[in-house]
């Protein structure tokens, strides 16, 4: 038997005379270039590295969280990861994003307002307007785009779903993936929300294939992507800094969680809402977070107190609230694990850890919960006595479950109102920044205004690196955000960002130097369908600086402010691709006509050959909503099973299938609509 050292053999072969050398190049000769290798003098292979000591940076952007959730912010749910991050850093207490998700992750990974990306709503609804076509320009190149051109490694794991949706499909194309954003890798899923026990995910560009685990949850799969990710850099060059962004499911709907996690926290919300949100004031106060003075706001409209509420409400309601909780210590676990990996490894100390949220905490579920938020997704409301039902699995499998708004209204504590609307509920969350060898400061908090924008310009000044001209030969627009590291070790500096405009489906403010003025247009945020007429005539005006909640509205006594604070909201919105205002029904009636004309190019056809799979809604076969006929020609053996046909998943759909080699077809039935 023959053995072979190949590490020798190979040094061997490096020494040999017969190979031909360039002509010895002496100290200082410069490169040059002969006819031959032997008359050549070859210089050194120059690759772009990151500035010397470049910290890496790794972002979690939490999904529907509250200002009032997290333990440092004065929440009742543990987050000893996220809280250890704060202490080794900065809280910030002033900052905004976007009411939605898609449009605050497209202003956070490019630095420019949503609306000016051509993302001032969601993806999953564009609409033929430059603010709202979900085409993100290429003159306005991602922070992982110059962080990469500048030597970093960059990663994308979890929610991506500002994208076009019919690009969600394993053809393409792939321009808005995270690898057309400046991404090497990416690990996660392509939607607004995400089976937790189950997913739908993506490596790179190919589908992914989970292997049955009864203990899986996406959480901690993301964190051992994450890790494995970081470790993978010994391979070559250990010290070579990365970009990480991490995009939990977690705390969207569906709250999932491990069985253990529910049971630590069965019976921990039995007091209610109202008891909570005073419980989060009270600690804010204590922390710091807000005034001594703050004062809860009232409910709104349609949301009840506690005790109003019926025993079997205040049961269904107080679960819910554990899942929630459950779903978000469970993902500071996992985050743990990653911080845990950097601070094994030495890296802990430079790296910028950034935490926060694309939007307040969300409101969607109505004012009772649904046990599957594919319900309110088609308009449907789940009822108490459907709810009750999946008392006991509520958080687990079998469920897709998001809380009563009552939640979302004390987790936004102190400030008005919750996601997709334009009051601070919906935009003032949690931001916290660590870095402990480039900031001092350990466990401060900073008050100046900012704005989900100022993300990326701070990276890269933190990183070094100053925004690229040019990214992939196109020039690039500037950054309406502005670098935060002026706050780093200036508690009492001013603000650079004195100005901020909001507007997601009709709902709008403008906020300037400590004022505001808001139009409350469509509250009643889970009803997608609703097509309130626009009015110019309902403006609200706060000043911030004394009434820090939005709870004395002085429009009335301050109407040459408030003329002010329109025509610079109007300014703004000309500036930024905000017109025309628009509401959800309207969007998703122009989806509906895309997807019309989309079935009459096909002449109403629909034609797979072979098996295709990860169709997205946009692409799929409008079946829900249309009478349809499958044709399906099969070569089997006899008493063959398996699926022809299937749309959707063990939460909703329907399939043509073969069970026994019989064919079934399976759908749900019709459900009564209740009255709301």
């Amino acid at each position: 038997m023959r053995k072979y050292r190949f590490f020798g053999i190979a040094a061997a072969c490096l020494g040999t005379a017969a190979i031909a050398q360039p002509m010895s190049a002496a100290a200082g000769d410069q490169p040059r270039i002969g006819k031959t290798f032997a008359d050549s003098v070859p210089g050194p292979i120059n690759r772009t590295t990151a500035p010397a000591g470049a910290p890496n940076i790794l972002v979690w952007v939490i999904d529907d969280m509250g200002f009032g959730q997290l333990g440092s912010y004065g929440g009742l749910i543990e987050t000893p990861n996220i809280d250890r991050v704060a202490q080794r850093g900065l809280r910030y207490t002033n900052y905004h994003t976007t009411p939605i998700c898609s449009a605050s992750r497209a202003a956070l990974l490019t630095g420019r307002n949503s609306h000016r990306v051509h993302i001032g709503g969601h993806s999953a609804i564009a609409v033929g307007f430059p603010g709202q076509d979900a085409l993100v320009p290429r003159s306005a190149g991602t922070v992982a785009e110059n962080l990469r051109q500048s030597g970093y490694l960059t990663y994308a794991i979890g929610k991506w779903d500002h994208l076009p949706q019919a690009d969600a499909s394993a053809a393409g194309p792939f321009t808005y993936w995270p690898s057309g954003q400046g991404f090497d890798r990416y690990y996660g899923f392509l939607a607004f929300d995400a089976d937790n026990f189950d997913p739908t995910l993506w490596a790179d560009h190919q589908p992914v294939t989970l292997s049955p685990r009864r203990d899986y949850h996406l959480s901690a799969d993301m964190a051992e992507k994450a890790i494995g990710w970081i470790g993978a850099r010994d391979a070559t060059d250990p010290h070579r800094p990365f970009m990480m962004y991490w995009a939990t499911g977690a705390v969207h709907a569906p709250h999932h969680a491990p069985q253990r996690w529910l049971d630590h926290y069965k019976g921990r919300f039995d007091a209610g809402w109202d008891v909570a949100a005073q419980q989060i004031l009270d600690r804010q106060k204590t922390l710091g977070l807000v005034p001594a003075d703050m004062t809860l706001p009232p409910l709104p409209t349609g949301v009840k107190r506690w005790a109003d509420l019926s025993r079997d409400e205040q049961r269904m309601f107080a679960r819910q609230m554990e899942a929630f909780a459950a779903q978000l210590s469970h993902a500071d676990e996992q985050f743990g694990r990653i911080l845990d990996a950097l601070e094994a490894r030495g890296e802990l100390d430079n790296t910028v850890v950034l935490i926060t949220a694309d939007n307040g905490a969300s409101a969607e579920g109505a004012p009772q919960g649904t046990f599957s938020e594919h319900y309110f997704a088609n308009a449907y409301f789940a009822t108490l006595d459907e709810n009750l039902r999946h008392y006991d699995d509520w958080g687990g499998p079998s469920t897709y479950p998001h809380y009563a708004n009552g939640w979302a209204v004390a987790g936004n504590t102190p400030f008005r109102y919750y996601k997709q609307t334009a009051y601070e509920g919906g935009t003032r969350v949690p931001l916290i920044l660590s870095w402990p060898g480039g900031i001092a400061a350990r466990g401060e908090l900073r008050g100046q205004y900012q704005h989900v924008t100022d993300i990326t310009p701070t990276i890269l000044d933190a990183a070094g690196i100053a925004p690229a001209a040019t990214v992939n030969g196109e020039r690039q627009m500037a950054f309406d955000g502005v670098s935060m590291k002026y706050s780093f070790a200036a508690p009492a500096a001013p603000t650079r960002h004195p100005a901020q405009y909001y507007e997601m489906y009709g709902n709008r403010s403008i906020y300037a130097n400590g004022w505001k003025a808001v139009v409350p247009h469509r509250l009643d945020v889970w009803d997608f369908m609703n097509r309130p007429v626009f009015s110019d005539d309902n403006w609200e005006l706060y000043n911030l600086a004394a009434d820090p909640g939005e709870q004395r509205n002085v429009a009335a006594a301050n109407p040459r402010k408030l003329a002010q604070m329109k025509a610079l909201f109007d300014r703004e919105a000309k500036a930024n691709n905000v017109y025309p205002l628009t509401n959800t029904s309207e969007a998703w009636g122009f989806v509906r006509k895309q997807l019309a004309a989309d079935m009459a190019r096909r002449n109403f056809l629909w034609t797979y050959r072979g098996a295709t799979a990860r169709i997205p809604e946009a692409l799929a076969p409008p079946v829900p909503s249309t009478s349809f006929t499958i044709e399906a020609k099969l070569d089997l053996d006899a008493g063959a099973g398996g699926t022809i046909a299937a749309i959707g998943g063990r939460h909703g759909g329907l399939a043509l299938h073969l069970p026994q080699g019989r064919p079934v077809f399976t759908f749900p039935r019709p459900r009564p609509q209740p009255a709301r």
